[in-house]
């Protein structure tokens, strides 16, 4: 098949681990026989190091606008419809337009794969952290948007061949929002070579039980952009609340808007000496600091998300605690301790529960390896199923 991708950016220095997903998908695509070419439609924003078996090419959409963005897909679509066999588009960013090429009459399938919300969707936020005022202006046209999306565009996604999401979770909420979640929808995960990076990185799965302490102090680490929502207000809130600190130490890596008022919570809290803020790290040090870490801890983000910092704590067996329900839990299953979301008090609980159980921890970082096996995790596994519902999409067009 010529598989042609559509996609905002290729960044894989600074845009976390979202284009390392997509790279994979790739490349596995390419692996399987197919030639895969990759269409950015924001090319100023593609960071890319090194040479890629695919062809990359640009096509810059100049609006970033809604309207505008779907009506420059649209034109991309026609404009290599014949020499295309299937599109691979991001789902979240082209799904009126795309669907709108194949309402009209467009030949080529279209696949598309949804890993985040919409913008029209609610504003995730921080609930221990003062939210940036909103003018009344911008929440009347949030909301007019969320209407004209809802019932006017959300119909064109309709006319989509094939559509994959992260996690079930987020399915469901595009079914909330008018989607219909039929038979052309799958659970396509967040393709993620867990067995690929261990062999890469030398990790082992008694790695963590051979470093797996009987005594502390336990080092937690969390990493993520500190965006609203990502719960490191939450974390710190039930660190506070710990009855012996001076047992723990508390990473907290990442920067972004929050930044500010975290720091400042860190001092609010007095937890200065217990707490460390290194900002964004490179992958290398990121690992390196998983690598040395006894928990991982993310407590909270979107429930219909899942999230890249959660796969590299399952990727190097760190047990987790996590907040009930969700994306989050939907992808960690057996390998977390789950509290009441929201509740800082049932948070700080699970850290001294997982503290105090070295068997505990032990049994749920095997869990991980148990987990990154399951056919919903494994990238192959997934990446065979889009393939194997591309050919019958190509083959039902002819």
């Amino acid at each position: 098949m010529k598989i042609f991708v559509i996609t905002p950016k290729l960044d894989f220095l600074t845009a976390g681990g979202t284009t390392d997903e997509y790279d994979l998908a790739y490349r596995t695509l390419q692996e399987m026989g197919h030639e895969v070419s990759v269409f950015t439609t924001c090319p100023k924003a593609n960071n890319i190091p090194y040479k890629l078996p695919y062809n990359v090419f640009e096509e810059g959409i100049g609006s970033r606008r809604m309207l505008g963005i779907q009506k420059g897909v649209f034109k991309i679509l026609k404009k290599y419809a014949d020499r295309a066999d299937a599109f691979f588009i991001d789902g979240q960013v082209f799904l009126y337009g795309a669907g709108f090429y194949r309402m009209l009459g467009g030949k080529v399938p279209v696949a598309a794969y949804f890993n985040r919300e919409l913008i029209a969707w609610p504003a995730n936020v921080s609930s221990l952290l003062a939210p940036q005022k909103e003018n009344p202006l911008k929440r009347l046209k949030r909301r007019i948007r969320f209407y004209f999306e809802r019932y006017l565009l959300m119909p064109l996604t309709n006319y989509l061949d094939i559509i994959g999401f992260s996690n079930p979770r987020l399915m469901e909420k595009y079914g909330e929002f008018g989607m219909k979640t039929n038979d052309r929808c799958f659970i396509y995960g967040d393709p993620f070579d867990y067995r690929g990076l261990m062999k890469k990185h030398d990790l082992h799965e008694d790695s963590y039980r051979q470093r797996n302490k009987a005594h502390g102090p336990y080092t937690i680490i969390y990493s993520s952009k500190m965006y609203p929502g990502k719960g490191f207000d939450l974390l710190l809130a039930a660190f506070s609340k710990l009855k012996n600190k001076d047992n723990f130490r508390l990473i907290l890596g990442g920067n972004g808007p929050e930044e500010s008022s975290i720091h400042k919570m860190v001092r609010d809290l007095r937890l200065e000496s217990y707490v460390e803020l290194p900002g964004w790290m490179t992958k290398e040090e990121l690992y390196r600091r998983f690598g040395l870490a006894d928990m991982f801890i993310q407590a909270r983000w979107r429930n219909d998300l899942t999230s890249m910092s959660l796969m590299t704590a399952i990727l190097f067996g760190l047990p987790s605690i996590l907040p009930g329900g969700g994306g989050l839990e939907w992808l960690a299953q057996k390998c977390a301790l789950y509290f009441k979301d929201n509740d800082t008090d049932d948070l700080a609980r699970k850290i001294e529960q997982l503290a105090d159980d070295r068997r505990l921890r032990e049994q749920l970082s095997k869990n991980c390896y148990a987990r990154m096996d399951e056919p919903e995790l494994n990238h192959r596994s997934r990446i065979k199923e889009l393939e194997k519902r591309m050919k019958a999409a190509i083959a039902q067009a002819k």
